[in-house]
């Protein structure tokens, strides 16, 4: 089952699922997170740029994967008689490992510059933390942000508490991801000294418990996700 998950966790990012508006927040993403900044001559130095892109990339990959994945199976899985238990294992074995890949990617990206000593390990930790959070609200528990075949959208009213509560986090955490970047671009030293704790206190007081609130939606998540005509016909 792993290898079946994590080959149509990569079939989804076929050029033909970008497609309409998805298309054009994927461009847009692109263009004003990395082409821009370059263009631009944002980046004095190749340290900079280095730092910019290490945070840029895995958050990209997030909401370019959030634009093609939901908390689901593949319509053929639904015409095939499985059982509830196989159903809820592949939906959450899916979940856990987009998350688990995207926070793996923003480790990897954001290790250079730990090793480098242009970021103490508090800043690390919060680099890596942003990445995680923005990992379970955009590919993890995602019915928000997937492609539908007849054009329609899933969206979770921005009026319920669950979608007050997964708006709210991803602003705070892009927040702090583009702050963190553009004060290690403009200054490294100032991510190596007391800054990071400025930070934290956000991260532990605001982002936290947003995240352990929206966590409590993930069996009405996965529940969602075990029957076609909730997941697909909205």
């Amino acid at each position: 089952m792993i290898s079946q998950i994590i080959r149509n966790y990569f079939d989804g990012f076929r050029w033909s699922n970008f497609k309409g508006k998805v298309a054009n927040v994927a461009y847009m993403i692109v263009y004003f997170s990395c082409i821009l900044p370059v263009v631009a001559g944002f980046f004095e130095k190749g340290e900079y740029a280095l730092v910019y892109f290490a945070i840029a990339i895995p958050l990209i990959h997030i909401i370019n994967s959030g634009c093609v994945h939901n908390m689901r199976m593949p319509k053929l899985m639904y015409m095939v008689p499985l059982s509830q238990n196989m159903k809820r294992e592949y939906i959450v074995k899916s979940a856990v490992f987009r998350i688990v890949f995207c926070t793996f990617l923003g480790i990897v990206c954001a290790l250079p510059i730990y090793l480098m000593g242009l970021c103490n390990i508090l800043t690390y930790i919060l680099i890596v933390y942003n990445v995680f959070t923005l990992a379970l609200l955009f590919c993890g528990m995602n019915e928000r942000y997937g492609i539908e075949d007849d054009g329609k959208w899933t969206e979770i009213k921005s009026t319920t508490v669950r979608g007050v509560v997964q708006g709210v986090n991803v602003f705070a955490t892009i927040v702090s991801s583009f702050l963190m970047a553009c004060m290690l671009c403009l200054d490294v030293n100032l991510m190596t000294k007391e800054v990071p704790i400025l930070f934290a206190i956000p991260a532990v007081l605001i982002q936290l418990p947003l995240t352990v609130k929206y966590m409590t939606y993930w069996k009405v998540a996965v529940d969602r996700a075990m029957t076609y005509e909730t997941s697909y016909d909205k």
